[in-house]
């Protein structure tokens, strides 16, 4: 679809250029005799070899001269784009918009001729594009495109043969290497307009500046050294960052740009860094997104040209990236495990029954996600442990033996002043609620909600705190999990 929509933006810009050249008068009047070109196609003035042509007509309705003369001329202006309209839709991609945005820039193409046909009741138009014109100017782009290369060809071999500047040559025989591929898609383009003015030998040069590259970058080889096969939760993170040496013929390889990439996965990760004075890389990984894969896979990749990523994988087809690669395991979204730890007070007596929880389960159930049953006591947490006390690590890597995402929280209900006048007895309940990621033992999110309530009697006013504050907190932490799990 980008294709299509470049060709049309490029033919739409051909026929304004049209309606706006200007033609001599005596070309803007309708001619007595019919003109060869109408039957032909050709002009004599106007021989192929030097100029691309087209011709157009439309029927000429409700005496609407000006509107079948635009028409007509608008379908010539189409028969000349027609004949480089196959080049352009064979361009790379990523190149389009830079290949057209210059030579597709309308020079001297202009409506030569028309004819008004009264019998037939016609308007036809001739259109030219002179070849030679446009060739030049996508020409000398392709030239100037060629010494630039060579520039950054020799800077890239001063520095191939110092460890300590071979990131030097890495960058600048990328650069090298995307200014010959632009020039190359040029020279296509070119081939249409003006072929006997083509440059020879441009894609030669650019297979061997690849063969080259190539092999410098057979030298680069990566040590992996931390962080591979681990195991995540979506939205949460890797326990241990990914890191790895970049080594030159076996030596330590510093500032190298290297890139961390996902393979059909998201996240939080350092798309772009270079190794340290000692070859070394590495990066965090949080914010896992679903793949619905149960293993994953993030690469590091040498890159040729580290100033702009959307150039890399234009890049990566003319050069076989060097690259080391981290798996992890990721459950998908429905074969989570999720463990709900809530611990309840009434006034400061500990509950069997937890109103919290049991509305809690109930939203993973309408979630369809998987709720580990029949906990045992001795994974429960403390107020302690759920402020951040130094048991919680311990007691998170515990319960991860047994599920992947933890809610754990509390339920307190506490008595408040009460006015002698009044008949009711006033609480306050709080709920403080986190969900944990087990696998990295980080937090991911969480509610903290407070509520006044009243019951005739202590109890009852603390069941009315609890229950209230219960049906707030279990509908954001539902709102919490569809934000982390499925991105709502």
């Amino acid at each position: 679809m980008k294709k299509k929509a470049l060709v049309l933006c490029i033919l739409a810009c051909i026929i304004f250029t049209f309606s706006c050249a200007g033609t001599s008068e005596n070309r803007g009047e309708a001619s007595q005799a019919t003109p060869e070109w109408v039957t032909t196609g050709v002009m004599a003035q106007y021989p192929v070899d030097l100029y691309i042509i087209g011709v157009g007509s439309a029927e000429i309705k409700y005496n609407d001269t000006a509107a079948a003369q635009a028409a007509s001329d608008s379908r010539a202006i189409a028969q000349v784009a027609k004949q480089i309209e196959v080049v352009i839709q064979q361009l790379s991609s990523s190149f389009e918009r830079e290949v057209s945005s210059s030579s597709g820039t309308a020079l001297t193409q202009r409506i030569e001729d028309r004819y008004h046909d009264g019998a037939g009741n016609r308007i036809y138009s001739f259109a030219s594009l002179d070849r030679m014109a446009q060739a030049k100017v996508i020409s000398d782009q392709i030239t100037a495109l060629e010494s630039n290369a060579r520039a950054l060809i020799i800077e890239a071999e001063k520095s191939r043969h110092s460890l300590s500047k071979i990131h030097r040559s890495v960058a600048a025989y990328g650069l090298a290497i995307r200014k010959l591929i632009l020039a190359v898609r040029k020279n296509q383009y070119l081939n249409v307009i003006a072929p006997q003015i083509t440059h020879k030998g441009l894609s030669g040069t650019l297979s061997d500046l690849q063969t080259d590259v190539a092999q410098l970058m057979s030298g680069f080889s990566f040590q992996k050294l931390n962080g591979d096969n681990q195991k995540g939760v979506i939205g949460g993170s890797l326990r241990d960052p990914l890191q790895l040496k970049v080594l030159y013929q076996g030596k330590p390889a510093p500032s190298v740009p290297v890139s961390f990439v996902w393979v059909g996965g998201s996240g939080n990760i350092d798309r772009n860094t270079r190794s340290d004075s000692v070859g070394l890389v590495s990066t965090s990984v949080s914010n896992l997104g679903p793949t619905g894969k149960k293993i994953n896979k993030i690469r590091a990749v040498i890159n040729i040209y580290p100033s702009d990523p959307d150039a890399r994988e234009e890049l990566e087809k003319a050069i076989a990236p060097v690259y080391a690669q981290f798996t992890y395991e990721l459950p998908p979204v429905e074969d989570m495990r999720i463990a709900v730890l809530i611990n309840t007070y009434n006034l400061g007596a500990p509950q069997q029954d937890s109103y919290l929880e049991n509305q809690i389960v109930q939203s993973l159930g309408k979630l369809k996600l998987q709720v580990v049953k029949d906990i045992p006591r001795t994974y429960m947490l403390d107020s302690y442990d759920i402020g951040g006390g130094p048991g919680l690590v311990e007691k998170l890597q515990a319960l991860s033996d047994i599920a992947d995402l933890a809610i754990v929280g509390e339920v307190k209900a506490t008595l408040l002043d009460t006015s002698t006048s009044s008949s009711l007895i006033f609480t306050r309940s709080r709920a403080v609620v986190k969900i944990f990621d087990l696998a990295a033992d980080t937090e991911l999110g969480g509610v903290d909600l407070s509520l006044k309530a009243a019951g005739p009697d202590r109890d009852e006013a603390g069941r009315r705190g609890l229950q209230k504050v219960a049906a707030k907190a279990s509908q954001a932490v539902e709102q919490e999990l569809l934000r982390l799990l499925f991105g709502k």
